[in-house]
């Protein structure tokens, strides 16, 4: 099953034709990337459980598969179906993202996942270090009133540690692990008016323990302000973990043309300095279909997301 997973990531990556490089994953669905990851706040597309789980609220019925990446392994091409990777043919990292599944209201079964890949070489070979996340979530959500709303995502996690050595005395070696366990994320958005909109979301906090799958508990929270006949959506949201990590910023704007064509920008700032992002989106009747690239030189990437909403 990894193996397929893989398969069809690598494949589908290849299709797209992106320019690709390392980078932490910043998220699921081409609409939110293309806003910079300010998408707490807004949460009403087919993604929405993965941003904020009480945005399905607003989601009266969406599916919306999504997959994207970011990295810069030249040789893509050359590990798309082998069964055997010669690791000297190949230096660098990919991250790939992907994700789909059904919303209903207020009831969501989501699959995401993303692969971590680095390739880099050691003294008398190379070394591939793959870490592979999956996660099954069922989302519940209910709107207390009018302006309120809560949400639960629960998480099945699985968890895959891989690691491979390549020498011209041993050949390859390969190391794998892999666990299983369970996390929640929380999340509410709150309405003031018809043109402010608030959202905050505690993510990955950890049911069971974990070993390999250590995830950061995080603490989100964002604001949305739609502009009045104009329609421009603004966006920002302030992400930090409780482990003492980096804090980052999400900043982004969305403006509707005659409500076919969505124009997008954004960006988001880390450690690592600010990222810029773009994006386009297409509605026709339920159909949707989105596209967002990732602009920085250390780390550009490309998404896309194909789905239906009503």
């Amino acid at each position: 099953m990894k193996r397929l997973i893989s398969l069809f990531l690598m494949l589908s990556l290849t299709l797209l034709g992106a320019q690709l490089c390392m980078a932490a994953p910043l998220g699921v669905g081409a609409r939110a990337i293309s806003m910079g990851g300010a998408f707490t706040a807004v949460a009403d597309d087919g993604t929405a459980a993965y941003w904020n789980p009480a945005g399905i609220s607003q989601v009266k019925m969406g599916a919306t598969p999504s997959i994207g990446a970011q990295g810069n392994i030249s040789n893509l091409l050359k590990i798309v179906g082998s069964q055997e990777i010669d690791l000297t043919d190949l230096e660098g990292s990919l991250n790939g993202v992907f994700g789909g599944g059904l919303t209903l209201g207020n009831f969501g079964f989501n699959v995401f996942g993303d692969v971590d890949a680095n390739i880099q070489r050691i003294e008398n070979g190379m070394l591939l270090k793959k870490d592979s996340t999956v996660q099954g979530t069922v989302t519940l959500a209910k709107e207390m009133t009018d302006l309120f709303a809560l949400g639960v995502n629960a998480k099945y996690v699985y968890v895959s540690n891989e690691q491979m050595v390549q020498t011209v005395e041993e050949g390859q070696v390969k190391n794998e692990k892999n666990e299983k366990g369970a996390a929640v994320d929380l999340g509410g958005i709150f309405k003031i008016g018809k043109v402010v909109r608030l959202g905050a979301v505690l993510k990955d906090y950890p049911i069971t323990s974990f070993e390999l799958f250590d995830p950061p508990t995080k603490i989100v929270v964002g604001g949305a302000v739609k502009i009045p006949l104009a329609g421009l959506l603004i966006a920002a949201d302030l992400e930090t973990s409780l482990q003492g990590e980096n804090t980052v910023y999400h900043l982004g704007i969305e403006q509707p043309i005659f409500g076919l064509v969505f124009l997008r920008a954004g960006g988001y700032k880390n450690d690592e300095g600010f990222n810029f992002t773009t994006g386009l989106g297409g509605k026709l009747g339920p159909v949707v279909i989105d596209v967002a690239a990732i602009l920085g030189k250390e780390d550009p990437g490309i998404f896309a997301t194909v789905g239906v909403k009503f």
